[in-house]
């Protein structure tokens, strides 16, 4: 059966925060949506130190031409002293490989305690292009979609150096971590970061490889409420956490809305919805779990994101 209303790409405030808005295994409300608010431009921090403006990777040589999830090639000379992440999975990856020292910047998104004295950007799609270029990025890390043309156009004029980052699959959050490995002269790290990953979600698939998989609706919220597709990495956490999409068969590979009715029709045995995501009424007499919100970021943590969909799933599992 064809879902109808299947479209290829999310909506801004609910889907779209999975893509941008959710740093890595944060329990916060869902987001309003990518409209910024006002925040006084903010002079750029001075000069990070030497030692992390030109600490490289032993093992390669610069420059390098890197191939970003755009399919650009983007060539840098150095590991670049500072750098602007416009999406917060990717910042936090970039924490992780030791690099916050080269951030000079953040989106209203990121409320990392080590970033709050940074200036804001605004929201990670269509930033202020006036505030981003105040700082003097040597590379701003940013979202490829058709959600917000604009700013790698932007980018380009002021001449500043851009990445491409899309992280629909678990396997582009793998090449996420190494594209930003090798863009820092941390390719090694990133590696041992992209296996730390795969090892965690090992653990989750076997601890609920006998199990019976639930058929499993998975909302982010909405009304028609928007539901998790088959091309993402939520349907693949879902299948690894020991559950059946119940909607796998969207016409779209991604996030869609759906009817309630076509949910129903399904034989769902549970609803799993964010924690802050709206359900509709007709919808909350079958059994359903809530989740963290920060199960939807796309970021180096999922193997914590897969363990809490499992939670939900497979209890006995877990006790």
């Amino acid at each position: 059966m064809q879902l109808t209303r299947a479209l290829a790409t999310p909506g801004p405030a609910l889907a779209l925060g999975a893509l941008l808005l959710m740093p890595a295994c944060q329990e916060a409300g869902p987001p309003a949506g990518q409209d910024t608010h006002e925040v006084p431009v903010a002079r750029a921090p001075g000069p990070v130190s030497d030692q992390a403006a030109h600490a490289a990777d032993p093992n390669e040589d610069w420059p390098r031409t890197l191939r970003d999830q755009a399919g650009r090639a983007v060539e840098l000379t150095r590991p670049p002293a500072r750098i602007v992440s416009l999406v917060p999975a990717a910042t936090a990856i970039l924490m992780e490989l030791g690099e916050t020292e080269r951030l000079v910047g953040r989106t209203d998104y990121d409320d990392a305690e080590d970033l709050e004295a940074l200036p804001s950007v605004g929201g990670g799609l269509n930033p202020s292009i006036e505030r981003l270029v105040a700082l003097e990025p040597e590379l701003v890390i940013r979202f490829e979609g058709d959600q917000d043309r604009t700013t790698p156009q932007a980018l380009d004029r002021a001449d500043v150096q851009h990445l491409a980052v899309r992280p629909d699959r678990i396997d582009d959050i793998r090449k996420m971590a190494i594209l930003l490995g090798r863009a820092t002269g941390q390719e090694d790290q990133a590696r041992h970061l992209v296996d730390r990953m795969d090892r965690e979600l090992d653990a989750v698939r076997d601890r609920v490889r006998n199990t019976v998989p639930p058929r499993v609706a998975f909302l982010l919220g909405g009304d028609p409420p928007w539901v998790v597709g088959p091309g993402t990495f939520l349907h693949e956490l879902l299948e690894i956490a020991g559950g059946e999409n119940a909607l796998a068969q969207l016409d779209a590979p991604l996030y869609a809305p759906v009817s309630v009715e076509e949910i129903l029709r399904q034989e769902v045995d549970l609803i799993l919805a964010l924690h802050g995501a709206q359900v509709p009424s007709a919808l909350r007499r079958l059994p359903m779990e809530r989740l963290p919100d920060g199960v939807q970021s796309p970021g180096i943590d999922v193997g914590w994101s897969a363990r809490e969909i499992s939670r939900r799933l497979h209890p006995e599992e877990w006790r």
